[in-house]
């Protein structure tokens, strides 16, 4: 867990505006995220997510709390023959994510390019564009629930998601679940 203090916020948003983090944890791993959710218990402090800092606006005087920045790599792949499951880390940049799967010969989420932040905000904001959303090809996601004091992971399944036009039910429990990895299946060309 890589602890800092006092980190400004404005350079890991999209805006270029806004103060410090009390505190600043970049993590990127499943271990990473169970000691940064236990250190914010243990000290009383809020926790807000921060996945590539598109679509947010920080405060001039900052966020006095925990800011969790989700940096979980990797994308490995089920090969289905005609079919994959593209399973991808929440801190993997979504446009990276997208040509990696067009550069491998997979279809389904090239209508998505361009669009700035991580997997896990794609799959948190269910992100879209041009008549594409991130729900289409979605499968799955494995999630801490902050709120769990064990800190379980649990895989949530589309039909759990309640997803619909840029929304999930990840967005009406901000910061409760934390998207770690996200599953697509997604056809060959």
């Amino acid at each position: 867990m890589n602890l800092q203090e006092h980190v400004p916020l404005a350079p890991l948003t999209t805006l270029g505006v806004g103060g410090t983090a009390r505190f600043f944890i970049e993590v990127q791993s499943v271990e990473d995220v169970k000691e940064a959710l236990e250190f914010a218990r243990e000290h009383s402090l809020q926790l807000f997510v921060l996945g590539g800092g598109s679509n947010i606006v920080v405060a001039d005087n900052g966020f006095d709390g925990v800011v969790l920045a989700l940096r979980i790599p990797g994308i490995t792949f089920e090969d289905r023959g005609e079919t994959a499951v593209v399973t991808a880390g929440a801190g993997v940049v979504w446009d990276e994510f997208v040509e990696w799967t067009i550069l491998h010969g997979y279809v389904g989420l090239e209508c998505l390019s361009g669009v700035p932040g991580t997997v896990g905000g794609a799959v948190v904001a269910n992100l879209g564009c041009y008549g594409a959303q991130c729900s289409d090809t979605f499968v799955s996601a494995v999630v801490l629930d902050s709120a769990d004091e064990k800190h379980k992971l649990r895989v949530i399944k589309k039909e759990e998601c309640d997803f619909s036009y840029h929304d999930s039910m990840f967005k009406h429990a901000s910061g409760r679940y934390l998207v770690l990895p996200a599953a697509f299946f997604l056809t060959m060309k």
